[in-house]
């Protein structure tokens, strides 16, 4: 996948990707988030994983100014790389999700959230 090339066009193409999608699922004339989330991000590949910390950067650079303000708000981030071609049990699945499996081949979920307690450690 483009995320891992050290060509900076085509990280750009990528990163540009996650955006447009984000701007089509985020609600229209809907502001960027102002409060502290957590992000928890899926990448479902199809032939070749990449390693998941060269996507969450990009992602979380590209989801900035749609989803939320300044990523200084993100106080936690998961990541997470499976096969799309794996068995998995799937309880209340978003709309999104199911829109990903659908589509056929390799997506990207991401799921932004409310963090969790402070005083409890992850």
């Amino acid at each position: 996948m483009s995320v891992q090339s050290k060509n900076s066009r085509s990280k750009t193409r990528w990163k540009t990707k996650v955006a447009t999608a984000a701007q089509t699922a985020w609600p229209e004339d809907a502001p960027p988030l102002l409060e502290k989330l957590q992000i928890h991000i899926t990448y479902f590949h199809d032939t070749a994983p990449l390693d998941v910390d060269n996507m969450l950067k990009l992602i979380q650079d590209a989801l900035c100014g749609i989803l939320y303000d300044d990523d200084d708000q993100i106080t936690d981030i998961h990541g997470h790389i499976r096969d799309i071609n794996g068995a998995y049990k799937i309880r209340g699945i978003t709309t999104a999700l199911a829109a990903g499996f659908s589509a056929g081949g390799p997506f990207v979920h991401v799921r932004v959230e409310l963090p969790g307690d402070d005083e409890e450690l992850p």
